[in-house]
C-alpha cells in the first residue's frame, strides 16, 4: 500500500490537475498499462487514451445534460475503447499489405447497426478484444456499445455541434471529423458511441498536425502549415514549428483574412499554371510587405490557407495598425496583380477566434459583383 501511495503521490506532482481525479479509474483497470508498450502511428496508445480523458475533463457539465449521457460513462468508455491493441498495430510490426476487409467478429455483430459495416483486419480487430475485456470488467451494455462502434458510429451533426462548441472546435476541424471515411462510419449508435468517435477522430487530427513538423522543409513552408494550423485551432503557441522559425507568439494575435475579389472567374480563363503562380506570387509579395515591416522573433507570419485566402498572424492590438497593413498590401496587390481585396480583421480573443472573427468579417465586406461596378 505505500508503494501504491508513493506512486499516486509522484502522479499527482506532474499530472495535469484535470486529470487527477482519474487517477485511480487508471489503476483499476489492468490492461489500460499495456498500451504503454503499443505505439501506433507515432503515438504511445496509453497517451492516446489519457489524452482523450484530458478532453473529456474540460467539458462543461452542461454539456453532458444537453446530451443526456454521464461524464462517468464517456470516461469509462474512452478508457477501456482501445484495451484490445496489441502488437498487430505497432508501428514496428504492422504491415499495411496485410489489411484486409472481413467479416465483423460475432461478439461486435450482435450491436445494432454493426453487421454490415467496414471491417478491417487487423486494424478493427482491437475493437473485439476491447469489448471481452469491458465485459469481463462488468461494464454496463450501453457503455460497451460504445466501445463497439467507436470505429464505425456514423457521427450526427448535433452531437458534432454541442461538443465543438465547448472543446472551441474550428469549421475546419468539424468538417474533417464529419467527412472522414463515410464509407465506414455508418453505423447509427448512441450519443455516447458518437462523442467516443469523435474524440477519438480529434486525437488523430491533433497527431496529424503535430507530425507536420519537417526540419528538411524551407522556412516558408513551416509558415505556411503552422499558420494554418495556428488560425484552425490544431495548433497552439508552443508548437515547435515556431522555434524553428525563431518566432515567439502568445497564442492571442489578431489574424488579417485576405481575399482576391473576382479570383474565381480570373480561374476559368486561365491554366492550373497560371493560377499556382499568381497565389504564389502573391503569397510572396504579402510576405515581403511584412518582413519589410517587422522581423526576427516580432515577426507577422503570413500563410495561403484555402483557395485564394491569405491568413496573417500580426503583433500587437493596434486596430489602427491593422488598418494600414491591409491597405498597403491592397495597394500593393492592386499595383502587381490589378487584383483588388477584400479582408477581415479579428482582435481580443486567441488566433483561432479571431481567425473566426476576421472570416466573419470577410464575409460582411463581400459585395455583389454588380455593386462594385456601379462604386467604380
Amino acid at each position: 500500500m505505500e508503494g501504491r501511495e508513493r506512486f499516486l503521490e509522484t502522479l499527482l506532482g506532474v499530472i495535469k490537475p484535470q486529470l487527477q481525479p482519474y487517477l485511480e479509474r487508471f489503476q483499476e483497470v489492468e490492461e489500460l498499462f499495456d498500451l504503454a508498450d503499443v505505439v501506433s502511428v507515432g503515438e504511445n496508445q496509453l497517451h492516446h487514451v489519457v489524452r482523450m480523458v484530458e478532453l473529456v475533463s474540460t467539458l462543461p457539465e452542461g454539456v453532458f445534460e444537453v446530451l443526456g449521457i454521464t461524464r462517468d460513462d464517456l470516461v469509462t468508455a474512452v478508457i477501456f475503447h482501445d484495451l484490445g491493441k496489441g502488437k498487430e498495430i505497432d508501428d514496428r510490426f504492422f504491415d499495411a499489405s496485410l489489411v484486409t476487409k472481413t467479416r465483423v467478429p460475432d461478439l461486435v455483430r450482435a450491436f445494432p447497426g454493426m453487421k454490415w459495416v467496414e471491417w478491417k483486419s487487423p486494424l478493427h480487430d482491437h475493437v473485439s478484444r476491447s469489448v471481452e475485456i469491458a465485459f469481463n470488467y462488468g461494464i454496463p451494455e450501453e457503455i460497451v456499445e460504445a466501445i463497439a462502434m467507436h470505429h464505425h458510429v456514423k457521427i450526427r451533426p448535433q452531437v458534432l455541434d454541442v461538443v465543438g462548441d465547448a472543446l472551441r472546435l474550428s469549421r475546419f476541424v468539424r468538417m474533417d471529423i464529419i467527412s472522414y471515411n463515410p464509407e465506414q462510419y455508418t453505423a447509427p449508435g448512441s450519443t455516447l458511441a458518437q462523442v467516443v468517435a469523435m474524440l477519438d477522430q480529434l486525437c488523430a487530427i491533433e497527431r496529424k498536425f503535430r507530425a507536420r513538423i519537417n526540419l528538411t522543409q524551407e522556412p516558408h513552408q513551416i509558415e505556411d502549415e503552422v499558420v494554418r494550423d495556428l488560425v484552425i485551432g490544431v495548433a497552439t503557441a508552443s508548437d515547435p514549428r515556431l522555434q524553428v522559425l525563431d518566432v515567439s507568439l502568445t497564442g492571442n494575435e489578431p489574424v488579417v483574412l485576405l481575399n482576391l475579389r473576382a479570383f474565381r472567374s480570373f480561374v476559368k480563363l486561365h491554366t492550373e499554371y497560371e493560377i499556382q503562380n499568381l497565389k504564389i506570387s502573391i503569397l510572396q509579395l504579402i510576405r515581403s510587405l511584412l518582413q519589410a515591416e517587422r522581423s526576427g522573433r516580432e515577426r507577422d507570419l503570413v500563410a495561403l490557407i484555402e483557395g485564394d485566402a491569405y491568413a496573417v498572424i500580426a503583433r500587437g492590438n493596434d486596430e489602427n495598425y491593422l488598418k494600414q497593413m491591409i491597405a498597403r498590401i491592397a495597394d500593393a496587390v492592386r499595383v502587381r496583380t490589378g487584383f483588388e481585396i477584400r479582408y477581415g480583421y479579428g482582435f481580443g480573443g486567441t488566433i483561432p477566434e479571431n481567425f473566426h472573427q476576421a472570416r466573419l468579417q470577410a464575409e460582411i465586406n463581400k459585395k455583389p459583383r454588380f455593386l462594385l461596378e456601379k462604386s467604380r
